[in-house]
C-alpha cells in the first residue's frame, strides 16, 4: 500500500539519521559535574579500603553538591533572561512555553473511571473499554433533524483540477511545528525536511486520494488523549477529547481548506468574525462595547444571549451539512473527500 510505503521510508531514514533523542531531566548539569561524578565513581572503589578514601570521597561529593546547586542557579538565571528577552521581543508563544517549563507540575491522575452505572472500574482494559464506549457514543452520535433539509440537487464538479505541486508546497510549509503526532509517529518536522522528495511522495498520494474519494485507512485514524476539566474526574463526560490525527494527512486537508476557503466566504454572513481570515473577536468585542456604550447613552435596555452548545461540533448533523453545502453549490469531489474522511474516520481511546 502507498501510504504504508511511504510511513515506513519516512520514519526508517528519519531513525537512521536522526536516532532517538531522550528528554532530559536536569538540563542545569554541565560537563564538569559529569567529570566530577565519574571521579566519584572512581573513589569509590578507594572508600572500601582506608580512611583517606572515605575522606576523598566525602570531599568530592560536597563538591557534586555545590556545583549542582550553582549550575542549577545559573540555569535558572538564563531562563529567566531569556522569559525577559521574549518578552521585549513580544514572542508570547515561546515566553508561556518557558513560564510553564520553570513552573509546571505534574497533575496527578485519576487511575479509575466510573462505568455507566457508576461503578468504579480499576483494571486497564475495563478502563479503555469504557473510553471506547464513551468516545463511541460522543462521535457517532447520529443528529436528525427536519427530512426536508435533505432534500437538495446534486452538486456538480466545477474547477475540478488535480492537485498542484505549489498547492502541496504551501500546505507543508504552514504546518506547525512542535505538535504532538498521531498513530503514524511522523512529527511536521519531518515533513517539512524532506525536501523535493517529500513534496513529490505527497503529491502522488494527494492527487490518488483526490482522483479515487478514497482516504487512506492511517489517514483516517487519530489517537485520543485526555485532558480534565472541572468536577469529578471519575466521569468522562469531565475530560476533554482531543484527536491527534497523522501530520502528512494534514497537508491534503490543508489543500482542501484552502479550496474550500474561496467558495465559503461568498456565503458567510458578513457579522460572523469567527474562523475567518483578517477577522477575530476583537472586532465582535469592538461591537459589542459600542452597543453597550449607545444604549447607555440613550437609557435603553439591551440584551445579549450567550450560547454555549454542549458538545457542538461532536453532534453536528452531517448530513445537513452535506445538504446545505450542495444548496451552496460548494465542489461535488470537495464534499465527497470530506464526507468520506467523517464515514471513515477512526479513533483509539486513550
Amino acid at each position: 500500500m502507498l501510504i504504508n510505503t511511504f510511513n515506513t521510508a519516512v520514519t526508517n531514514t528519519a531513525s537512521e539519521i536522526l536516532g532517538k533523542h531522550l528528554p532530559i531531566k536536569k538540563p542545569w548539569v554541565t560537563a564538569d559535574l559529569f567529570d566530577l561524578c565519574d571521579k566519584r565513581r572512581e573513589l569509590m572503589k578507594k572508600k572500601k579500603k582506608d580512611a583517606e578514601g572515605v575522606r576523598q570521597y566525602r570531599a568530592a561529593n560536597q563538591e557534586i553538591k555545590k556545583g549542582m546547586k550553582k549550575a542549577k542557579m545559573n540555569w535558572m538565571e538564563g531562563q529567566c533572561q531569556d522569559i525577559e528577552d521574549n518578552m521585549k521581543k513580544n514572542n508570547s508563544k515561546k515566553t508561556y512555553q518557558l513560564v510553564k517549563d520553570l513552573t509546571s507540575t505534574k497533575q496527578g491522575r485519576t487511575t479509575t473511571i466510573q462505568d455507566k452505572d457508576g461503578k468504579c472500574l480499576t483494571e486497564e482494559q475495563d478502563i479503555l473499554k469504557r473510553w471506547s464506549e464513551y468516545c463511541s457514543e460522543l462521535y457517532n452520535y447520529r443528529a436528525t433533524g427536519d427530512p426536508e433539509v435533505l432534500n437538495v440537487p446534486p452538486a456538480t464538479d466545477n474547477d475540478n483540477y488535480p492537485i498542484l505541486r505549489e498547492e502541496v508546497e504551501a500546505a507543508v510549509r504552514s504546518l506547525k511545528k512542535g505538535k504532538s503526532t498521531g498513530a503514524d509517529n511522523v512529527p511536521a518536522e519531518l515533513v517539512q525536511a524532506g525536501g523535493e522528495a517529500m513534496i513529490s511522495a505527497l503529491l502522488t498520494i494527494c492527487n490518488k486520494i483526490w482522483q479515487t474519494g478514497e482516504w487512506p485507512t492511517p489517514w483516517t485514524q487519530s489517537l485520543i488523549i485526555t485532558l480534565p476539566k472541572k468536577g469529578n474526574l471519575q466521569l468522562c463526560h469531565n475530560y476533554r477529547t482531543i484527536s491527534l490525527i497523522s501530520h502528512p494527512s494534514k497537508v491534503m486537508l490543508k489543500i482542501l481548506l484552502n479550496r474550500l476557503k474561496p467558495q465559503a466566504e461568498k456565503i458567510i454572513a458578513e457579522e460572523q468574525a469567527g474562523f475567518r481570515p483578517g477577522r477575530s473577536t476583537t472586532e465582535q468585542i469592538f461591537n459589542l462595547r459600542t452597543l453597550c456604550e449607545k444604549y447607555l447613552q440613550h437609557q435603553q435596555d439591551l440584551y445579549h444571549i450567550f450560547i454555549d452548545f454542549k458538545k457542538a461540533f461532536d453532534r453536528v448533523w452531517h448530513a445537513a451539512l452535506w445538504a446545505t453545502m450542495r444548496q451552496f453549490n460548494i465542489n461535488a469531489n470537495l464534499i465527497r473527500m470530506i464526507q468520506n474522511l467523517y464515514d471513515k474516520a477512526q479513533r483509539s481511546p486513550p
